[in-house]
């Protein structure tokens, strides 16, 4: 579902999953509808904020925030031809080299 944008954004939308909405937006959706928004007449096309010159940023608002895709294309007599739709991404700490023993084994292990 796409919407014209309320935050400073390109475009404003929404990504189905079975039974519900997701809470912000997938990588591959938010890159669909970044090129929606590049090829005129698209329904996106119609409710985005332009953007001017290749390469562009295309922020896709959602309900957390955005996420902003690096769009690279052409236009021409032929239409639109998407090139990429490219993001970067940062991971977050999902581990540390930590490990819990019971102070009953250490006691062990020094006997």
């Amino acid at each position: 579902m796409t919407m014209k944008a309320k935050d400073g954004g390109t475009i404003s939308a929404r990504y189905f999953m079975p039974w519900k909405t997701h809470p912000t937006m997938t990588v591959t959706g938010s890159q669909c509808i970044a090129a929606c928004t590049m090829v005129p007449g698209t329904i996106a096309d119609g409710l985005a904020v332009p953007v001017n010159g290749s390469p562009s940023l295309v922020k896709v608002e959602h309900p957390q925030g955005s996420i902003e895709v690096n769009m690279d294309y052409t236009q021409g007599h032929e239409g639109t031809m998407i090139k990429s739709a490219g993001l970067l991404r940062t991971a977050r700490m999902i581990a540390r080299e930590e490990v819990m023993v019971p102070a009953s084994l250490i006691r062990k292990a020094s006997n």
